[in-house]
């Protein structure tokens, strides 16, 4: 069976590693020897699987039914056990809250210096009338207008500016009819691209996700790439040629003395030694192709989540009123010394109405109330499960009552009962949950009700 579930940002920023460690291990190969935008396409599912708060959820009933999948299915599941192990350690510091606040900080900081940075360039003078600049522009077709600016305080070339594009170069550039070519095609394939938007993404998700290191520490490699790319579209936009490549990376080399100032919502040709070996070695081959495919497949990986369903049991009793259904044995009935032990936590309500986790109740014959809430947690861990404790039944002529419970709108349990009872409930974040109490009897039923998530 499979589903699509909510995640926690937090436990999709764990297993982000695993993508991150996926891209590092097979990048140098990809940028040498696979299709230019192998690594950008890599990064991109990183960026999605950052951004997007679903799972695919697989449901495996027999691991030996899968043949060599169990190998890929298996393992998946261990890695979830032991991050959801090690979201229960870190959730009560990095809560929701918590991560919320710094973020917000962060993302004000930016921000401003986005505002700071626009206001400085607007200081640059704008280049008009030139031939070269209009020629370069020609190989590009765009339906946008292209600000082209001098400003000899930027060191290096620069482009900024999402709807009204404006490329920085310095005065010395004009002097260079060839280095003035390369610079102009380069920023002009960023824009072409729309790579600035694709910075402000990653400069958010560095915002959101400040806590892990191992994604800021990709930032640098994301960029690198970035320009990596962008440097295989210029030969081609140019013709990949011997000549042009070695043309392409002298002009570089002119640049590479010059000192680097990286700011925020800029793009920056600052060339390294890395992008001109790789530029005089790029070929694609077969095994870069393979490898690239690989890769792929592998990073979508985190992507699953996967549990080992037991299947849907229905288990009928005598008489054949009283029928439990319990989907994958998920609620089990405790005992009082049991409950007593559970390190209980709050219930977050999702209607107003269900606003009492601990309350005395009073149906009528044949009525029902229902009790709707989440599991998630702003301000502690996120618990992946709750209780239901149903005390101090009393009804004329005898108790019968129902209790159901719905995960997502589906039935996962439902059972008749005439005595008071404790349930545990296996949960996951993010996933909304109802518990109904129904009234069998044509008399009042009057109980005292108290609802508590817990951990595993």
């Amino acid at each position: 069976m499979i589903n699509i579930v909510r995640a926690s940002y937090l436990e999709k920023s764990v297993k982000s590693i695993l993508i991150i460690a996926i891209i590092l291990l097979f990048r140098q190969i990809l940028n040498v020897k696979s299709v230019k935008r192998a690594n950008m396409i890599l990064w991109s599912i990183l960026f999605i699987y950052l951004i997007s708060p679903y799972l695919l959820l697989i449901k495996v009933v027999d691991f030996n039914q899968y043949g060599v999948l169990r190998y890929i299915l298996e393992p998946i599941m261990i890695v979830s056990e032991y991050v959801r192990l090690l979201l229960i350690e870190i959730g009560s510091f990095l809560n929701r809250i918590n991560r919320l606040c710094v973020s917000v900080l962060l993302l004000t900081y930016v921000v401003v210096r986005v505002i700071k940075m626009n206001k400085a360039l607007k200081n640059s003078t704008q280049l008009v009338n030139d031939a070269r600049v209009e020629k370069a522009l020609n190989l590009f077709k765009f339906k946008r207008k292209i600000s082209i600016l001098i400003n000899d305080k930027i060191k290096v070339p620069i482009t900024y500016g999402v709807i009204k594009p404006k490329i920085i170069i310095q005065s010395h550039i004009l002097e260079d009819d060839e280095l003035l070519k390369f610079v102009l095609v380069h920023e002009l394939t960023h824009v072409k691209k729309f790579d600035i938007v694709f910075k402000h993404i990653k400069n958010f998700i560095a915002c959101i996700h400040w806590y892990n290191i191992f994604i800021l520490a990709s930032l640098k490699f994301i960029e690198d790439d970035m320009e990596i790319l962008c440097d295989k579209l210029v030969i081609q936009k140019l013709g990949d040629t011997i000549d042009n490549r070695k043309a392409y990376c002298m002009s570089m080399l002119k640049l590479i003395e010059q000192n680097q100032n990286v700011q925020y919502s800029v793009l920056n040709l600052h060339p390294t030694k890395e992008r001109i070996i790789i530029m005089k070695k790029w070929k694609r081959s077969l095994i870069g192709v393979c490898v690239f495919a690989l890769a792929l497949v592998l990073s979508t990986l985190p992507f699953i989540d996967v549990y080992a369903d037991k299947g849907n049991r229905v288990i009928s009793s005598e008489p054949e009123s009283n029928i439990v259904l319990n989907i994958d044995n998920r609620v089990s009935e405790i005992t009082k010394d049991e409950y007593k032990n559970l390190k209980l936590g709050e219930i977050h309500f999702n209607e107003l109405r269900s606003a009492d986790v601990d309350s005395k109740e009073s149906l009528e014959g044949m009525e029902h109330k229902s009790y709707k809430f989440n599991t998630d947690s702003w301000n502690g861990t996120n618990h992946d499960g709750f209780t239901v404790k149903m005390s101090d039944m009393s009804c004329n002529g005898g108790v019968k009552y129902t209790i159901i419970i719905r995960e997502n709108g589906s039935e996962i349990y439902n059972r008749v009962l005439s005595k008071d009872t404790t349930l545990t409930v296996k949960a996951y974040h993010n996933n909304n949950y109802e518990v109904i109490v129904l009234n069998n009897s044509s008399n009042i039923l009057k109980y005292r009700v108290k609802i508590n998530s817990y951990i595993r």
